[in-house]
Parts: C-alpha cells; structure tokens; sequence
C-alpha cells in the first residue's frame, strides 16, 4: 500500500486536536489508526535555561534491552535510547551537547530527556516514541519564555506560523508512517 493509499485510508479514522504553539492558538491535523495521540503535558523553560521533556510508558517494563525511545521536535532527532542506553547517533546538530536522559529511571519506564541552554528555536511541539511490542507515542509541548516583556505577533508572522505548522503536520504524519511501518 503506497502512502496516499494510507492518507486516504486513514483519514477517515481522524481527529482534531488543539494546541497552544507559541502562544497562537492552531487547530492541528492528527491520524490516529493503532494510537491515540493528544498534547498531553506543557512544560515551559526560560531562554538560556533548562527543561525536561516528560516521556514514560503505561507498559511495565522487564527489561530494556529491546526498547528503542526516539525524541522528536519538527522533523529532526532531539534524542534517542537504543537498547537501554543514551544514543546521540543521527542527533540534530543543534541538540549536541544540550540533550541527556536519565538511565537509572528506564526501569521504571521513564524516558524523559533534560534540554539544556534553551534557545527559542526550541519551543515547540515534541514527540517520543517508545517502540517495543506495543508503541506508546506521547506530545510534550515546549514554551520559551523571553526576557523582553513583550513579543509582538504580526500578520506577517502569523501567516509564517501556519505555513510552519502545516509543513510539520505533513512532517509528523510521515513520521507516523515510518514508525508504524517499522513496527510491521
């Protein structure tokens, strides 16, 4: 089945979900056919600072050895745990250095990743992905809070924002797609 089969299969097994994304309200597109996918936590860190990005799993874990955990944030690899332990291997250039997790907590199926040194090119949507027998995808939103009292939002950047998050729900559904083909 070739990805537009897929799109118009799964479109009608949609839903709508409503996120807060830099401060503009956005109406974002999400497939959901195996998993349920909602925003489920907001976190918000100072520019310059640090943030950790929950990431844990329902399923009791017996072992980590065949648990692959992958960090998202618009298309690019924040982070990863394969097989049990921290993996930089494919990681964004701009996450180097900035990105750590937490092993002693794995067995208790927390996945979370502290961020350091902030940046506003930060603040976003994230996803993880915790692949074994049964995948568990969870959002985390990320807000930047500026020094400056006052960010102005004009038409300009507005319409540059929609622009941005209907090239990342393309984005995400292809990601949805890999992560469900690997599974198959």
């Amino acid at each position: 089945m070739d990805l537009i089969q897929k799109l118009i299969i799964c479109t009608c097994l949609h839903r709508w979900c409503c996120f807060k994304l830099l401060h503009v309200n956005i109406i974002l597109f999400f497939i959901t056919s195996l998993f349920s996918v909602s925003l489920q936590e907001t976190v918000g860190g100072f520019f310059g600072g640090s943030a950790v990005l929950p990431c844990s799993s329902e399923e009791p874990l017996h072992t980590i050895q065949d648990i692959h955990v992958h960090e998202r944030h618009s298309g690019q690899n924040v982070y990863g745990i394969i097989n049990g332990n921290g993996s930089v291997g494919g990681q964004d250039p701009q996450y180097k250095n900035r990105a750590e997790s937490f092993p002693e907590e794995y067995l208790r199926g927390k996945f979370s990743i502290k961020l350091n040194n902030l940046q506003h090119t930060d603040a976003g949507v994230y996803w993880c992905y915790i692949i074994m027998k049964e995948s568990d995808d969870q959002i985390v939103e990320l807000l930047i809070k500026s020094d400056s009292p006052c960010i102005l939002c004009t038409d300009i950047m507005k319409a540059s924002c929609t622009e941005n998050v209907k090239a990342l729900s393309i984005v995400l559904l292809l990601q949805y797609f890999e992560v469900y083909e690997s599974m198959q």
